[in-house]
């Protein structure tokens, strides 16, 4: 469903770029599939899952959770073959529990047929990014998707913005102000993650279709709250640049998938990177970096997920979740099959799965 695209592309992964130094680390650490975890995303019978997964702190003990394609029940019997996909749906967690917290689901509503909460009126449609809160406001980012005669039958083309000026409230009173983004590299800003400090919003984005080289932008906080994305610094030539003032294109981090995550982790004193590696039954794994632009370590891969008795399993969009209150990082990740039958009947799939990872410490080798 969400980014096949980009799973279909990232057959095989790169762990450094030709002629970019690394750093080499191994780790102390461990995961967890804690029971009673995965639960906290089935609360709903109209609800049958849905990928992406990427959260975003509100504020006051909530949590945004943004999800792309989403089965939507039409009756009361909870099954994917009685359901609508719809192409974004969201979710509102109460508490930062995830065993004691609730999660209410919304999407859109069109003639009494459910439809995408971020919707279009064309027939292209948006898959969620990553976002964060700017002051009394929220930005999300968007993938722009349309449908292809090749290939999958869809391929992102852009990236849009959607800026709420009221948050707070209940999601069905959203104001919602759309934004469409400027693409001259083909990067799809904020498709991975979003991160802000005292001055600037940073958007890492992939460049699509295929090659998933990732760059890293930014703006400042005033343009952001008020959304102005017209012109982006870009990192690059390890300086940043305006988009106006480049000369080609910018450089790339390292190469990864369209969805990931990136945070600050206090104990580690690093930003750490979440992501999906392979193809079909793949891995999860993480970098780290002193600075949001790296340089990136090599990958180190932290957990192979359990595909028993799935047919024709493959697994993407992990991504962490450091806002949940436990010592260690919660991490979601997404099982889907290449058999459409085989998900529409089995719901031990699609819906997302968490793991914790307790990461000790990092040792680093020459």
């Amino acid at each position: 469903m969400q980014n096949l695209l980009s799973l279909i592309a990232l057959l095989i992964y790169s762990a450094v770029l030709q002629g970019q130094t690394t750093i080499k680390y191994v780790t102390d650490r461990s995961t967890e599939a804690i029971p009673g975890y995965d639960s906290f995303f089935r609360q709903n019978k109209t609800w049958r899952g849905g990928d992406g997964a990427a959260s975003i702190p509100l504020g006051n003990g909530k949590v945004l959770w943004l999800f792309g394609d989403s089965f939507i029940s039409t009756d009361t019997s909870g099954s994917r073959t009685h359901s609508t996909l719809v192409r974004n749906s969201i979710g509102i967690q109460e508490g930062l529990n995830m065993k004691k917290g609730t999660l209410q689901f919304y999407w859109g509503e069109s003639d009494q047929k459910p439809t995408s909460f971020f919707n279009r009126n064309d027939s292209n449609w948006y898959w969620p990014g990553h976002g964060i809160m700017i002051n009394d406001r929220l930005i999300i980012f968007l993938m722009n998707i349309h449908k292809t005669d090749s290939g999958l039958g869809f391929e992102a083309s852009g990236w849009s913005a959607v800026l709420i000026e009221n948050p707070k409230e209940d999601p069905t009173k959203w104001k919602l102000k759309f934004v469409l983004g400027k693409n001259p590299y083909k990067t799809i800003a904020g498709s991975a993650a979003v991160l802000r400090d005292a001055d600037y919003l940073y958007a890492y984005g992939v460049v699509e279709p295929s090659t998933h080289e990732v760059h890293l932008m930014r703006w400042s906080l005033d343009d952001a709250y008020s959304g102005n994305l017209n012109d982006p610094e870009y990192w690059s030539s390890n300086k940043w640049i305006t988009q106006k003032d480049m000369q080609q294109p910018p450089d790339v981090l390292f190469i990864g998938g369209t969805e990931f995550s990136v945070h600050y982790d206090r104990r580690l004193k690093k930003y750490v990177q979440v992501q999906s590696f392979g193809f079909g039954e793949a891995v999860i794994g993480i970098r780290v970096s002193d600075k949001p632009e790296g340089k990136w370590s090599e990958p180190m891969i932290i957990h192979r997920p359990d595909y028993t008795g799935i047919k024709k399993p493959f697994m993407y969009s992990a991504k962490a979740h450091p806002e949940q209150k436990r010592k260690e990082i919660c991490i979601t990740y997404n099982i889907n099959s290449f058999d459409f039958n085989e998900l529409l009947n089995n719901h031990e799939i699609y819906f997302p799965k968490v793991i914790w990872l307790n990461l000790k410490r990092l040792i680093p080798i020459q």
